[in-house]
C-alpha cells in the first residue's frame, strides 16, 4: 500500500507528523464537535395551563344540550386546588433534600454521584415548580369560567370559547 496514510509510512507520518490543531484556548470550542443551537426556552406552563382549561371547557361546552353546573366545577376546582395545597406542597418539601446531597467521602466516586443527584434533584424541584404554575393557572382559569357563568357573562364565555377553539 501507498500513499499518505497507509502503510508502515503512514503510521510513521502520523506518529512523527504535526498533530491536529487544536481550537484557540478559551473559544469554547471542543475539537471535533460540531456545533448546536442553543436549547429553547421553557415553556410558559401558566399559559399552557390557561390554554387548556379554556379549550377542556370549549370542547366540553360545545355539545347543545351541555348545561353549566356549578356544583361539579366546584368539585374539579376544590380537588386540583387539595392536590396543590398538599400533594405538591408536600413533594416540594420532600424534594429540597434531594438537592443537599453530601459526599461521604473525598474521592471521585462519590463526589461524581452527588453531583448528579443534586443535579437530578434540581431538575425534579424545576418540574415541580412547572406543574403548580400549570395546575394553578387552569385553576384559575376553571374560576373564571365559572364566576363569569353565574354572572351569565355570554361575552366572556364566548370569548372563552373562541380561545378554546383556536387551541
Amino acid at each position: 500500500m501507498t500513499g499518505p496514510g497507509r502503510g508502515p509510512q503512514g503510521v510513521y507520518d502520523q506518529i512523527n507528523g504535526p498533530g491536529p490543531q487544536a481550537p484557540p484556548p478559551n473559544s469554547g470550542l471542543i475539537q471535533g464537535a460540531a456545533a448546536s443551537s442553543p436549547p429553547p426556552p421553557p415553556p410558559n406552563y401558566g399559559e399552557l395551563g390557561s390554554g387548556q382549561a379554556k379549550a377542556d371547557f370549549a370542547a366540553a361546552s360545545a355539545n347543545g344540550g351541555w348545561e353549566f353546573d356549578p356544583a361539579a366545577m366546584d368539585k374539579v376546582i376544590k380537588a386540583l386546588q387539595d392536590s396543590l395545597d398538599n400533594d405538591y406542597s408536600r413533594a416540594n418539601v420532600e424534594a429540597t433534600f434531594l438537592t443537599g446531597i453530601d459526599a461521604m467521602g473525598k474521592e471521585v466516586g462519590s463526589e461524581g454521584y452527588v453531583a448528579k443527584a443534586n443535579a437530578s434533584g434540581a431538575a425534579y424541584q424545576e418540574f415541580l415548580r412547572s406543574a403548580v404554575d400549570y395546575t394553578t393557572a387552569y385553576v384559575d382559569t376553571l374560576r373564571q369560567i365559572r364566576d363569569a357563568y353565574q354572572r351569565q357573562d355570554q361575552a366572556a364565555l364566548d370569548a372563552i370559547r373562541d380561545v378554546g377553539k383556536a387551541v
